[in-house]
């Protein structure tokens, strides 16, 4: 399928999604976000895709939300952060390469996978104080739960941008690489990632994100259970003993 606003492929286990609107510093239009929806998908039901990398490619991750498209067609704003949501709730692991500037949306749109690994020219920060508006894309709980409420607070209310090694003190991203390294240690990190169970892989990341919702005996007893559920699928899967 050709894509007008992102690039798409599918490499070794890996589907790699790149924002593709240059001249918008890959700004998150509604557009984009249909297509970025429709990946998903393909993502979701294609059982030789094990992991997601999203990108913006070497020059800039995202410099946040398109409003300017979203009223010009008429539709609302707030239909372009569903794709936050999707992402997040995608099965399979998902790695944000995050080069130069991760900005409101954009850096929404990094929270909500599962792993971050950015550029050390990157600067991450939600401006939109600075507009009378607040991050809309699920940033006020996201963000916390990564860095801690103090530290989110100070980034939202100031609208200040942080730097990559502040970003990866702060635990918000994974590692910092220089921008030429970027895609490759993401591609390298992702593939090494699928060459994993596709059921572990889920299991895993469920119990995860799940449990982290939960108190920690019922979330004991939830990871103990999905476990178990692993155990059978593994048994299920496995070719039968041969006769002596």
């Amino acid at each position: 399928m050709a894509y007008e606003n992102i690039k798409y492929e599918v490499s070794a286990g890996v589907a790699i999604l790149t924002f593709d609107r240059p001249e918008m510093k890959n700004a998150i239009s509604v557009d984009l976000s249909e297509e970025v929806e429709q990946v998903l998908d393909e993502v979701a039901i294609n059982d030789d895709i094990k992991v997601l990398l999203i990108t913006g490619g070497k020059d800039i991750f995202s410099s946040g939300m398109d409003l300017k498209a979203g009223r010009a067609k008429g539709r609302r704003a707030g239909s372009i952060f569903s794709i936050v949501d999707s992402i997040a709730a995608c099965e399979k692991p998902t790695i944000a390469a995050i080069a130069k500037y991760a900005l409101g949306g954009g850096c929404e749109v990094a929270l909500s996978c599962d792993i971050r690994i950015a550029s050390d020219n990157t600067k991450f920060g939600f401006p939109e104080i600075n507009m009378g508006v607040m991050p809309g894309a699920g940033g006020t709980l996201r963000l916390p739960r990564l860095i801690g409420d103090a530290r989110a607070k100070e980034m939202m209310f100031t609208g200040e941008r942080f730097t990559a090694d502040q970003a990866l003190a702060m635990g918000l991203i994974n590692k910092v690489v220089t921008v030429d390294e970027l895609l490759d240690e993401a591609t390298t990190l992702a593939k090494a990632i699928a060459t994993k169970d596709i059921n572990a892989l889920k299991i895993i990341k469920k119990c995860i994100n799940d449990g982290l919702q939960m108190d920690i005996s019922r979330s004991l007893q939830y990871a103990k259970s999905m476990g178990t559920a692993l155990m059978g699928l593994k048994k299920m899967a496995a070719p039968p003993a041969e006769k002596k």
